[in-house]
């Protein structure tokens, strides 16, 4: 009786999993950006994202020998929450830009901030901690924020931290931060705003394909029970770590593409496919046919590529 009762469960569970992939386009629409300045823009009343600076080549522009993707690249989306008692913001991009998010900070609010917290420790999302703890600002972040902060021996790292779950109240204003598991990193925390009904994600979503830090932690198998962990969540609106504010349906779709990207994989290495058989992009996007999940040229698919190795090992150990 009990096998049957598995049995039956497994089915159900694949074909809820069918029916999800056949209401979403496989193929991820990425927003195409053009160069320009930072801006900020409304996501809800009370709650606003600073994109950009939108530069060539990679987060920082265009440097000497570097990689240039011929892309528009633009670096972390930063939350602006504004209460009546002053600013909770999340992430800070990197220290040159800190200036230039502050200015448009100032385009909404004349308030101080009073608190920063990050999404997780990459430079192009949290190196401006440095500037920001300079105004004597307090920095909230996973206990894996701050480690890795300190194993990479970059400066800023949050000074005050959680495990799990934890929660902010300022001028009548709850944020909540959330760990629901690794996937981008060991340390990937969701904001959420529960009276907007609305989070900040960080890089768990992007508007690209999903990277994996495997030196810091991040897993391409956890991260799907990341993402499903996120989507229990009460929202419909999404700031992602990169791109255009998304809703939740968009957030299921993200899900359903990595996992066919996961399941290629797979299927891949068990048709015998080698590490030699992904030693250039070229070859890696023709085996995951990465153009039909709309990946084969996204801001993000010359880092995703540079795990590789280790994401063949990871989907190579799993059953």
């Amino acid at each position: 009786m009990t096998r049957l009762i598995v049995a039956g469960a497994l089915v159900a569970a694949a074909s809820a999993a069918a029916l999800v992939a056949q209401q979403f386009p496989l193929k991820q629409a990425v927003e195409v950006l053009k160069e320009g300045p930072a801006r900020i823009d409304k996501v809800k009343e009370g709650l606003y994202v600073v994109r950009g600076p939108f530069v060539a080549c990679a987060t920082r522009g265009c440097r000497p020998n570097g990689p240039d993707d011929k892309l528009i690249h633009e670096a972390g989306d930063v939350a602006v929450r504004v209460t009546p008692a002053g600013l909770i913001v999340i992430d800070d991009k990197y220290p040159e830009f800190v200036p230039e998010v502050l200015a448009r900070i100032k385009d909404v609010s004349p308030l101080p901030i009073k608190y920063l917290l990050n999404s997780h420790h990459h430079g192009d999302h949290a190196s401006g901690n440095i500037r920001i703890r300079e105004m004597g600002v307090d920095i909230i972040g996973h206990r894996n924020i701050r480690e890795n902060f300190l194993r990479i021996k970059q400066p800023g790292e949050p000074n005050i931290t959680f495990a799990d779950n934890a929660a902010v109240y300022l001028g009548g204003v709850e944020v909540q931060l959330m760990w629901m598991g690794r996937g981008h990193t060991n340390g990937d925390t969701v904001i959420y705003f529960p009276d907007l009904k609305t989070v900040h994600t960080g890089d768990l979503i992007i508007d690209a394909m999903p990277v994996i830090d495997y030196g810091a932690g991040g897993s391409a198998v956890d991260f799907l029970t990341t993402i499903d962990n996120l989507l229990k969540v009460d929202f419909d609106t999404m700031i992602p770590g990169h791109g255009r504010i998304m809703n939740k349906d968009e957030v299921r779709a993200y899900r359903v593409r990595f996992g066919e990207m996961n399941t290629r994989m797979r299927d891949a290495i068990r048709r015998g496919a080698t590490k030699a058989d992904f030693d250039s992009l070229d070859k890696t996007r023709a085996q995951l046919k990465l153009v039909d999940l709309g990946w084969d040229n996204s801001v993000s698919t010359t880092a995703w590529y540079s795990s590789i190795n280790a994401y063949y090992d990871e989907i190579a150990r799993q059953p």
